[in-house]
Protein backbone atom coordinates (compact mmCIF):
# COMPACT_ATOMS: atom_id res chain seq x y z
CA UNK A 1 0.00 0.00 0.00
CA UNK A 2 2.84 2.45 1.00
CA UNK A 3 4.55 1.83 -2.51
CA UNK A 4 1.24 2.43 -4.21
CA UNK A 5 0.52 5.78 -2.52
CA UNK A 6 4.33 6.66 -3.01
CA UNK A 7 3.99 5.99 -7.10
CA UNK A 8 0.65 7.89 -7.18
CA UNK A 9 1.68 10.96 -5.33
CA UNK A 10 5.09 11.36 -7.02
CA UNK A 11 3.36 11.01 -10.40
CA UNK A 12 1.19 13.93 -9.92
CA UNK A 13 5.04 15.99 -8.41
CA UNK A 14 5.76 18.59 -11.03
CA UNK A 15 9.17 18.75 -9.26
CA UNK A 16 12.48 16.87 -9.01
CA UNK A 17 11.13 14.39 -6.20
CA UNK A 18 10.30 12.50 -8.93
CA UNK A 19 13.63 11.63 -10.23
CA UNK A 20 15.29 11.83 -6.38
CA UNK A 21 13.35 7.98 -6.02
CA UNK A 22 14.53 6.79 -9.39
CA UNK A 23 18.48 8.18 -9.40
CA UNK A 24 19.54 7.53 -6.08
CA UNK A 25 17.72 9.48 -3.72
CA UNK A 26 14.96 7.06 -2.62
CA UNK A 27 13.46 7.58 0.68
CA UNK A 28 15.15 10.93 1.78
CA UNK A 29 12.44 13.06 1.86
CA UNK A 30 8.70 12.61 2.96
CA UNK A 31 5.48 14.76 2.70
CA UNK A 32 5.98 15.62 -0.85
CA UNK A 33 2.71 17.55 -1.38
CA UNK A 34 4.35 20.02 0.77
CA UNK A 35 6.37 21.11 -2.62
CA UNK A 36 2.87 21.24 -5.24
CA UNK A 37 2.37 24.81 -5.71
CA UNK A 38 -0.75 26.34 -5.08
CA UNK A 39 -2.87 29.00 -6.66
CA UNK A 40 -3.48 28.55 -10.05
CA UNK A 41 -1.46 32.74 -10.52
CA UNK A 42 1.25 31.52 -9.68
CA UNK A 43 1.30 27.80 -11.26
CA UNK A 44 0.52 29.59 -14.28
CA UNK A 45 3.87 31.70 -13.62
CA UNK A 46 6.35 28.72 -13.54
CA UNK A 47 5.76 28.75 -9.33
CA UNK A 48 8.45 31.64 -9.40
CA UNK A 49 6.17 33.27 -6.79
CA UNK A 50 7.79 33.94 -3.57
CA UNK A 51 8.71 37.70 -4.29
CA UNK A 52 5.60 38.55 -6.50
CA UNK A 53 3.24 36.94 -3.95
CA UNK A 54 0.48 39.89 -2.68
CA UNK A 55 -2.42 37.97 -2.46
CA UNK A 56 -3.44 35.17 0.74
CA UNK A 57 -1.92 32.44 -1.32
CA UNK A 58 1.65 34.34 0.24
CA UNK A 59 1.32 31.87 3.36
CA UNK A 60 2.67 29.24 1.18
CA UNK A 61 5.10 31.06 -1.32
CA UNK A 62 6.69 33.26 1.45
CA UNK A 63 5.29 34.44 4.92
CA UNK A 64 6.97 37.77 3.87
CA UNK A 65 5.02 38.84 1.66
CA UNK A 66 1.81 38.61 3.62
CA UNK A 67 2.72 42.22 4.38
CA UNK A 68 1.93 42.91 0.30
CA UNK A 69 -1.93 41.59 0.70
CA UNK A 70 -4.23 44.53 0.32
CA UNK A 71 -6.63 44.24 3.02
CA UNK A 72 -8.06 41.07 3.72
CA UNK A 73 -8.28 37.99 1.10
CA UNK A 74 -9.44 34.89 1.01
CA UNK A 75 -7.95 31.80 -1.65
CA UNK A 76 -9.64 28.47 -2.74
CA UNK A 77 -7.76 25.81 -4.97
CA UNK A 78 -8.89 23.07 -6.74
CA UNK A 79 -6.55 20.80 -8.89
CA UNK A 80 -6.99 18.04 -10.08
CA UNK A 81 -4.45 15.33 -10.79
CA UNK A 82 -3.75 11.66 -12.15
CA UNK A 83 -6.77 8.67 -11.41
CA UNK A 84 -8.97 10.19 -8.50
CA UNK A 85 -6.27 11.88 -6.89
CA UNK A 86 -6.77 15.57 -6.31
CA UNK A 87 -5.57 18.76 -4.72
CA UNK A 88 -6.97 21.58 -2.63
CA UNK A 89 -5.94 24.51 -0.96
CA UNK A 90 -7.81 27.08 1.20
CA UNK A 91 -6.09 30.29 2.64
CA UNK A 92 -7.05 33.65 4.04
CA UNK A 93 -4.74 36.83 4.81
CA UNK A 94 -5.35 39.71 6.42
CA UNK A 95 -3.12 43.04 6.65
CA UNK A 96 -2.96 44.55 9.83
CA UNK A 97 -1.09 47.99 8.71
CA UNK A 98 1.53 48.49 11.43
CA UNK A 99 0.91 45.37 13.21
CA UNK A 100 1.92 43.50 10.27
CA UNK A 101 -0.18 40.92 8.21
CA UNK A 102 -1.76 37.45 9.35
CA UNK A 103 -2.45 34.27 7.65
CA UNK A 104 -4.43 31.29 7.88
CA UNK A 105 -4.15 28.24 5.35
CA UNK A 106 -5.22 24.53 4.85
CA UNK A 107 -3.61 21.88 2.21
CA UNK A 108 -4.95 18.00 1.24
CA UNK A 109 -3.51 16.29 -1.11
CA UNK A 110 -6.01 13.27 -1.59
CA UNK A 111 -5.44 9.78 -3.80
CA UNK A 112 -9.10 8.47 -3.78
CA UNK A 113 -10.02 5.22 -2.93
CA UNK A 114 -7.68 2.21 -3.03
CA UNK A 115 -8.47 -0.99 -3.13
CA UNK A 116 -6.54 -3.07 -0.85
CA UNK A 117 -5.49 -6.25 -0.55
CA UNK A 118 -3.21 -8.68 2.18
CA UNK A 119 -0.44 -10.93 1.60
CA UNK A 120 -2.42 -13.37 -0.18
CA UNK A 121 -4.55 -11.44 -2.32
CA UNK A 122 -8.03 -11.40 -0.74
CA UNK A 123 -9.57 -7.63 -1.00
CA UNK A 124 -9.21 -6.19 2.36
CA UNK A 125 -11.78 -3.19 1.68
CA UNK A 126 -11.04 0.76 0.45
CA UNK A 127 -8.49 2.98 2.13
CA UNK A 128 -8.29 6.58 0.88
CA UNK A 129 -4.73 7.80 1.88
CA UNK A 130 -3.88 11.51 2.23
CA UNK A 131 -1.69 14.37 3.39
CA UNK A 132 -3.25 17.37 5.42
CA UNK A 133 -1.18 20.31 6.31
CA UNK A 134 -2.42 23.38 8.64
CA UNK A 135 -0.55 26.50 8.75
CA UNK A 136 -0.87 29.95 10.57
CA UNK A 137 1.44 32.81 9.79
CA UNK A 138 2.68 36.04 10.47
CA UNK A 139 4.83 38.47 8.39
CA UNK A 140 6.08 42.32 9.47
CA UNK A 141 7.43 45.48 7.80
CA UNK A 142 9.77 47.60 9.32
CA UNK A 143 8.37 51.22 8.39
CA UNK A 144 11.07 53.14 10.78
CA UNK A 145 13.54 55.18 8.75
CA UNK A 146 15.93 55.02 12.04
CA UNK A 147 16.59 51.03 11.05
CA UNK A 148 18.62 50.04 8.44
CA UNK A 149 15.66 47.33 7.64
CA UNK A 150 13.36 50.08 6.56
CA UNK A 151 11.38 48.67 4.12
CA UNK A 152 12.40 44.62 4.19
CA UNK A 153 9.65 42.69 5.39
CA UNK A 154 10.21 39.08 7.51
CA UNK A 155 7.63 36.68 8.07
CA UNK A 156 7.35 33.06 9.88
CA UNK A 157 4.79 30.76 9.34
CA UNK A 158 4.35 26.87 11.69
CA UNK A 159 2.43 23.92 10.03
CA UNK A 160 0.88 20.77 11.24
CA UNK A 161 1.45 17.77 9.03
CA UNK A 162 -0.44 14.87 8.83
CA UNK A 163 0.15 11.57 6.78
CA UNK A 164 -2.29 8.79 6.28
CA UNK A 165 -1.27 5.65 4.45
CA UNK A 166 -2.46 2.66 6.60
CA UNK A 167 -1.22 4.32 9.31
CA UNK A 168 -1.17 7.51 10.65
CA UNK A 169 2.03 10.12 11.08
CA UNK A 170 2.37 13.57 11.83
CA UNK A 171 5.02 16.26 12.37
CA UNK A 172 5.44 20.15 12.79
CA UNK A 173 7.70 22.48 10.58
CA UNK A 174 8.09 26.11 10.03
CA UNK A 175 9.06 28.46 6.72
CA UNK A 176 10.80 31.68 6.64
CA UNK A 177 10.79 34.33 4.67
CA UNK A 178 12.58 37.56 3.28
CA UNK A 179 11.09 39.96 0.89
CA UNK A 180 13.12 43.45 -0.49
CA UNK A 181 12.09 46.89 -0.11
CA UNK A 182 11.32 47.90 -3.59
CA UNK A 183 14.25 48.95 -5.99
CA UNK A 184 14.30 50.98 -8.97
CA UNK A 185 11.33 53.27 -8.47
CA UNK A 186 9.52 49.83 -6.36
CA UNK A 187 9.43 47.93 -9.68
CA UNK A 188 12.34 45.24 -8.54
CA UNK A 189 11.89 43.12 -5.69
CA UNK A 190 14.23 40.13 -4.08
CA UNK A 191 13.18 37.22 -1.58
CA UNK A 192 14.83 34.96 0.57
CA UNK A 193 12.46 31.40 1.75
CA UNK A 194 13.48 28.75 3.82
CA UNK A 195 10.60 26.14 3.62
CA UNK A 196 9.62 23.14 5.82
CA UNK A 197 12.23 23.12 8.28
CA UNK A 198 11.05 20.71 10.80
CA UNK A 199 10.48 17.36 12.21
CA UNK A 200 11.11 13.88 10.70
CA UNK A 201 7.76 12.17 9.58
CA UNK A 202 7.71 8.02 10.99
CA UNK A 203 5.69 5.62 9.71
CA UNK A 204 6.23 1.97 11.06
CA UNK A 205 9.65 2.90 12.81
CA UNK A 206 11.24 4.64 9.38
CA UNK A 207 11.73 8.41 10.04
CA UNK A 208 11.73 10.10 6.16
CA UNK A 209 12.69 13.98 6.33
CA UNK A 210 10.82 16.79 5.09
CA UNK A 211 11.34 18.55 2.11
CA UNK A 212 13.54 21.49 3.16
CA UNK A 213 13.76 23.88 0.22
CA UNK A 214 15.76 27.11 0.11
CA UNK A 215 14.49 29.74 -2.45
CA UNK A 216 15.71 33.19 -3.79
CA UNK A 217 13.77 34.81 -5.95
CA UNK A 218 12.56 37.95 -7.68
CA UNK A 219 10.54 39.74 -9.21
CA UNK A 220 10.16 43.02 -11.86
CA UNK A 221 7.63 45.20 -13.40
CA UNK A 222 8.57 45.90 -16.69
CA UNK A 223 4.98 48.18 -17.05
CA UNK A 224 2.07 48.71 -15.26
CA UNK A 225 0.39 45.35 -15.90
CA UNK A 226 3.60 43.44 -16.76
CA UNK A 227 5.60 41.28 -14.75
CA UNK A 228 8.21 39.18 -15.11
CA UNK A 229 9.40 37.11 -11.97
CA UNK A 230 12.19 34.19 -11.30
CA UNK A 231 13.21 31.72 -8.68
CA UNK A 232 16.17 29.27 -8.06
CA UNK A 233 15.31 26.72 -5.66
CA UNK A 234 17.63 24.43 -3.32
CA UNK A 235 15.56 21.40 -2.36
CA UNK A 236 17.22 18.72 -0.22
CA UNK A 237 17.62 15.27 -1.93
CA UNK A 238 17.61 16.93 -5.18
CA UNK A 239 19.16 18.77 -7.71
CA UNK A 240 18.76 22.68 -7.80
CA UNK A 241 15.80 24.03 -10.02
CA UNK A 242 14.69 27.38 -11.41
CA UNK A 243 11.63 28.76 -12.48
CA UNK A 244 10.63 31.56 -14.36
CA UNK A 245 6.84 33.52 -15.34
CA UNK A 246 5.50 36.45 -16.94
CA UNK A 247 1.82 38.07 -16.41
CA UNK A 248 0.78 40.73 -19.16
CA UNK A 249 -2.75 42.46 -17.85
CA UNK A 250 -4.82 42.83 -21.41
CA UNK A 251 -7.73 44.50 -19.52
CA UNK A 252 -7.95 46.40 -16.27
CA UNK A 253 -11.41 49.04 -16.74
CA UNK A 254 -11.80 49.35 -13.24
CA UNK A 255 -14.48 46.60 -12.66
CA UNK A 256 -13.29 44.49 -15.36
CA UNK A 257 -9.84 43.08 -15.19
CA UNK A 258 -8.09 40.04 -17.61
CA UNK A 259 -4.14 38.84 -17.50
CA UNK A 260 -2.38 36.22 -19.57
CA UNK A 261 -0.05 33.97 -17.70
CA UNK A 262 3.07 31.73 -18.69
CA UNK A 263 6.13 30.39 -17.40
CA UNK A 264 8.19 27.73 -17.05
CA UNK A 265 9.61 25.37 -14.67
CA UNK A 266 13.04 23.10 -15.03
CA UNK A 267 11.42 20.68 -11.74
CA UNK A 268 11.21 18.20 -14.34
CA UNK A 269 13.83 18.34 -16.32
CA UNK A 270 14.61 14.60 -16.82
CA UNK A 271 12.27 13.28 -15.12
CA UNK A 272 9.89 12.80 -17.04
CA UNK A 273 9.13 11.86 -20.83
CA UNK A 274 7.48 13.93 -23.27
CA UNK A 275 6.25 17.90 -23.20
CA UNK A 276 6.45 19.13 -19.09
CA UNK A 277 7.88 22.27 -17.46
CA UNK A 278 5.88 24.47 -19.35
CA UNK A 279 2.71 26.18 -17.54
CA UNK A 280 0.08 28.78 -19.20
CA UNK A 281 -2.96 30.16 -17.48
CA UNK A 282 -4.95 33.05 -17.02
CA UNK A 283 -7.14 35.70 -14.85
CA UNK A 284 -10.61 36.69 -15.00
CA UNK A 285 -10.98 39.43 -12.55
CA UNK A 286 -14.55 41.85 -11.80
CA UNK A 287 -14.22 44.01 -8.76
CA UNK A 288 -13.49 42.35 -5.70
CA UNK A 289 -13.17 38.93 -6.97
CA UNK A 290 -11.11 36.92 -9.56
CA UNK A 291 -10.98 33.27 -10.99
CA UNK A 292 -7.52 32.17 -12.03
CA UNK A 293 -6.95 28.97 -14.42
CA UNK A 294 -3.72 27.02 -14.85
CA UNK A 295 -2.48 24.29 -16.85
CA UNK A 296 0.47 21.77 -16.44
CA UNK A 297 1.71 19.11 -19.14
CA UNK A 298 3.06 16.37 -17.45
CA UNK A 299 4.37 14.76 -20.25
CA UNK A 300 3.54 11.14 -20.88
CA UNK A 301 1.21 11.08 -17.35
CA UNK A 302 -1.63 13.99 -18.63
CA UNK A 303 -1.21 17.23 -17.35
CA UNK A 304 -2.43 19.28 -14.31
CA UNK A 305 -4.92 21.72 -14.23
CA UNK A 306 -6.08 24.13 -11.28
CA UNK A 307 -8.71 26.18 -10.64
CA UNK A 308 -8.89 29.08 -8.23
CA UNK A 309 -11.01 31.72 -6.69
CA UNK A 310 -9.40 35.09 -5.16
CA UNK A 311 -11.93 37.36 -2.83
CA UNK A 312 -10.77 40.78 -1.27
CA UNK A 313 -12.40 42.22 1.30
Amino acid sequence: MRGLYLAVLLAALPRPARADFTSGYNGTTTAEFLSLGVGARAVAMGQAYSAAADDATALYWNPAALTSVKGGQVTLMHAAYIASSFYDYAAAAKNLGSYGAIGAGLQYFSLGGINGTDASGNDIGVSSPYDLAVSLGYGYRFSSPDTPLEGFSVGVSGKYISQKIVTSASAFAADIGLLSPGYLKGDLRFAFTVLNVGQSVTFDQASEDLPLTIKIGSVYRIMPGWLVTFDVAGPRGGNPYGGAGTEYEILNNGSWTFAARAGYSSQTLGSVSGLSGASMGFGLGYRSGSFDYAIVPMGGLGQAQRFSLNFRF
